[in-house]
C-alpha cells in the first residue's frame, strides 16, 4: 500500500463470519490464514467488516498490522458480540471524527426495534485523504436477516444520520451486509438517496454475481435457487457529481473446501478519495 496507489481509493466490504460458529472444515481457526491472505492480496485502503468479534480482531492486529481500526458499537443479542468494524490504511487516510449508533428507535442505546431478530448497529468514520486532501465519510453496517421492517427502518435511520453528519465530505461510502436483494425496498431507498451501486457501475449483474454462498462457493443455489448479491459498496459525491468506479470485483478466492468466509468479499476502486 502506498500513496501513489491511493490516487484510486480501494474499498472492501466483507462479512467475515465470527470465530465462534461451529463450521466444521470452515471453523475460524482453519480458515483464518486464508481469510487474512485474501484481505492482504486485495490491499484495500478502507474496509468495512461485518460480524467481526474480538478473536477476529486479535488475528487482524497480529497479521494485518498496517491497518488502524475502530470496532464499536457492539451488536447481536448476547455475547460474544459482533462489531461493524472499520479498518483503514493510515498512510492514505487520517481519521478526523467517528461515531456509532444502534439501528433502533433509541439509536444512542444498545437496543432493538421494528421486530428485528438481532440487535444491529452502524459505525462511521470521517477521513481526510493524505493524497488529495479531500474528505471521505465511510459508514459500515449489517442489517437484520429476518425482518424487512427492520431493514427498511434501519436504512431510513442510516440515511437520516448521514444527512446530519456528511456536510463538507467529498465522497460518502456505505459498506455492509444488507441481507436484501438488488431491487428490494432497501436497495431502492439507497439509490433514491443518490447512492450508486459500485458493482453495477462497473459490471452487469448476472446469476453468478451472488455474494452469500454458505461455504459452498459456486455450487450454492440458495433455498429458492436464486442466490443474491446482498453485500454492497454504495457511494455518492456531496456535490451530486457522478461516481467514477474504476473496478468492482466479487473476490472468490478459496482453497476448496476452505473459504475465507461464508460471504464473498467485494472490492471497489474509486477515482480520487
Amino acid at each position: 500500500m502506498n500513496l501513489q496507489s491511493a490516487a484510486a481509493l480501494r474499498v472492501m466490504t466483507f462479512n467475515i463470519r465470527g470465530f465462534y460458529n461451529a463450521d466444521g472444515a470452515n471453523a475460524w481457526e482453519k480458515r483464518a490464514g486464508l481469510n487474512i491472505a485474501t484481505i492482504g492480496e486485495a490491499a484495500p485502503h478502507l474496509i468495512g467488516f461485518q460480524e467481526a468479534n474480538r478473536a477476529n480482531l486479535k488475528a487482524y492486529r497480529g497479521h494485518l498490522p498496517g491497518y488502524h481500526y475502530v470496532a464499536w458499537p457492539e451488536y447481536n443479542n448476547q455475547a460474544p458480540y459482533q462489531f461493524p468494524a472499520i479498518f483503514w490504511d493510515p498512510d492514505v487516510l487520517t481519521p478526523v471524527a467517528s461515531d456509532g449508533f444502534w439501528l433502533s428507535e433509541t439509536p444512542h442505546a444498545y437496543s432493538a426495534s421494528w421486530d428485528t431478530d438481532c440487535i444491529r448497529s452502524a459505525a462511521w468514520v470521517r477521513f481526510r485523504s493524505r493524497v488529495t486532501a479531500s474528505h471521505v465519510l465511510h459508514l459500515n453496517t449489517h442489517l437484520d436477516h429476518i425482518s424487512e421492517e427492520a431493514r427498511v427502518e434501519g436504512t431510513r435511520l442510516i440515511l437520516r444520520v448521514l444527512r446530519n453528519v456528511q456536510a463538507g465530505d467529498d465522497l460518502v461510502i456505505i459498506t455492509g451486509d444488507f441481507n436484501a436483494a438488488v431491487g428490494s425496498a432497501v436497495y431502492r431507498l439507497y439509490t433514491g438517496a443518490g447512492f450508486a451501486d459500485a458493482y453495477l457501475a462497473a459490471n452487469d449483474d448476472t446469476p453468478r454475481s451472488f455474494t452469500y454462498h454458505g461455504f459452498e462457493g459456486e455450487h450454492f443455489r440458495g433455498s429458492d435457487s436464486r442466490p443474491r448479491r446482498i453485500d454492497w459498496i454504495l457511494a455518492r459525491r456531496n456535490d451530486g457529481s457522478p461516481i467514477h468506479v474504476r473496478s468492482c470485483e466479487i473476490v472468490r478466492t478459496h482453497a476448496h473446501p476452505i473459504y475465507p468466509s461464508d460471504h464473498y468479499p467485494v472490492v471497489a476502486e474509486f477515482d480520487g478519495g
